[in-house]
């Protein structure tokens, strides 16, 4: 299967694209800059594959939670390349390919935090399976960093940006197996992720390439 994976949830962007068992990649922290890189990342990874947009069988993507604009930017173009493709699509968890990516360093249990603005933070507890995947234990959510809990067991890392920027949260890391607050979702990860989505279920059409907030006012201004 020659599958594109799409990465622009957070402040860093990034693209994967594995044709025939060889993987190409480009993965940048970029605030800010992601539409100017994606297309252009997408159309240099597919040269240099020697593919065309219609040889991809699935296109992957980080569905969420993250940045407003960022994820627009990434589903829209997720959204353009699968309905001029007739491609179908995988979400994938923000906040599991950046478990997925601590799982590359070793980490076998990770508490992910990602800044959410706002005073505060996605997060999210996930524990690697035997088939080396990082899967979800309880639910994502949204909420104030002190809000968030230790979980029970040992060896559970501290894992995302969050835990750099509230100071809530690097106490927390402090009673943890470790802290990886520089580990980010790649589209590498997304990719892993979609590979064992796919194992089980099928690609979706085009049109279900939506984005999760996990909060209702992504799109509030205050009013002044």
């Amino acid at each position: 299967m020659n599958l594109l994976a799409i990465e622009t949830a957070t402040e860093t962007c990034s693209v994967a694209l594995e044709v025939q068992g060889e993987i190409l990649q480009r993965h940048q922290h970029a605030p800010r800059q992601h539409a100017e890189l994606l297309l252009p990342w997408i159309q240099t990874l597919l040269a240099e594959a020697g593919i065309g947009p219609g040889s991809i069988d699935a296109i992957a993507f980080s569905r969420g939670p993250g940045s407003f604009t960022s994820l627009r930017i990434g589903i829209g173009v997720v959204q353009g390349l699968a309905w001029a493709s007739d491609c179908p699509v995988v979400p994938v968890s923000s906040l599991a390919a950046t478990a997925q990516c601590a799982a590359l360093k070793g980490i076998k249990a990770a508490l992910v935090a990602l800044d959410a603005r706002m005073n505060e933070v996605f997060t999210g507890l996930f524990r690697l399976n035997d088939d080396g995947i990082m899967t979800l234990h309880g639910e994502e959510r949204v909420c104030g960093p002190g809000l968030v809990q230790r979980p029970d067991g040992p060896g559970v890392y501290a894992v995302g940006i969050g835990f750099e920027r509230y100071p809530e949260l690097q106490e927390l890391a402090g009673h943890m197996a470790g802290i990886h607050a520089d580990t980010w979702p790649a589209a590498l990860a997304v990719l892993k992720l979609a590979q064992a989505w796919l194992r089980c279920r099928t690609a979706l059409p085009a049109e279900m390439a939506q984005p999760v907030y996990l909060r209702d006012n992504v799109a509030h201004k205050s009013r002044t």
